[in-house]
């Protein structure tokens, strides 16, 4: 439950009075409560996610995913390179960050941005279990791809909405997905994504099996736990490339708008930015990742140790 000062002061004088404490003798004030967290190494902490609460069959699902991977692995053999991961996360073109270092005692603390907070693309990455990274696929929001030369490593494609709707999940399998190593050969795959509609469509299903492939579904709300995507490359990927973007807020010399406001990034800066510096951690934390998830864990048990390894260190937001 989200805790305040409020709180524990409202609390504290519940215990007080529980105790038979006068209320003249003690009144839980903001001073008390303050000493009082100093004391037991407590402070405001900005909120870092929504803890929901789990249904009821949530280890169940999971653990009845974990054993149709390894009855799907046990039947075809996948080799390393035919296990693949995908995920679609949004990237803003604006991307401020949410805390800094200002003078003490400040009631406002304005942090400078283009505003274009809610101005978003959609990016699908990709992985496979040995460590190889598949080409981004960018979507963006209008009708039309723009006319520039975009840099080459990036597929990018448009939507109005600016959504993975079942034609781009389609086209990503067919210029993406069937593009790896071994694709084209329609080497035996096994390709994992999360329970996002647009993956659950027939024309998806039957373009995977075309492919000779198996498409793996993680449960709704197990995602988070069950894909080395979350776990390894949307965390880190954000991180690298939030920081060039700061990089760049800070270097100056910016296009203005006719009011005046920054230009936000132009298309194919942000593609730049996403292949240069976004993309930039080792194949080992894929690697690491697949196996933390047991996707591509050794079918002898004898690397299921890795499902409750710490970290690895430096990368940022890692969980065990």
């Amino acid at each position: 439950m989200p805790i305040t000062r409020a709180v524990i002061q409202l609390k504290a004088l519940e215990i007080a009075k529980d105790l038979n404490i006068p209320p003249t003798e003690f009144k839980a004030s903001f001073g008390w409560c303050r000493r009082m967290m100093r004391r037991n190494g407590l402070s405001l902490r900005r909120r870092t996610s929504l803890a929901q609460r789990l249904p009821s069959d949530f280890r169940e699902k999971l653990l009845s995913y974990q054993r149709y991977v390894i009855k799907l692995r046990k039947k075809h053999s996948y080799p390393l390179d035919q296990m693949g991961n995908a995920d679609q996360t949004p990237v803003f073109f604006d991307m401020p960050t949410s805390v800094t270092v200002h003078k003490k005692g400040d009631k406002s603390v304005i942090v400078r941005s283009t505003g274009n907070e809610k101005s978003r693309v959609t990016l699908m990455l990709a992985c496979l279990a040995d460590g190889t990274k598949l080409p981004p696929y960018l979507i963006l929001k209008r009708k039309t791809v723009p006319k520039e030369a975009m840099p080459a490593g990036i597929i990018v494609r448009a939507q109005a909405k600016g959504w993975m709707e079942t034609e781009l999940v389609v086209d990503w399998l067919k210029v993406v997905w069937g593009r790896r190593h071994g694709g084209l050969r329609k080497r035996r795959n096994m390709l994992v994504l999360d329970a996002f509609r647009g993956h659950l469509t027939e024309p998806v299903k039957k373009q995977v099996k075309a492919m000779n492939g198996n498409l793996v579904i993680i449960p709704r709300r197990n995602d988070k736990s069950a894909t080395g995507m979350d776990v390894v490359v949307n965390k880190q990927f954000k991180y690298h490339l939030r920081k060039r973007y700061t990089e760049w807020l800070l270097a100056g010399n910016h296009a203005l708008t006719p009011s005046g406001k920054i230009q936000k990034p132009a298309v194919r800066r942000l593609c730049e930015w996403i292949l240069k510096h976004g993309l930039t951690f080792p194949p080992e934390s894929i690697v690491n990742g697949f196996k933390k998830c047991c996707i591509s864990n050794a079918m002898d048990g004898s690397e299921d140790d890795v499902l409750w390894e710490e970290a690895e260190p430096g990368m940022p937001n890692q969980r065990k």
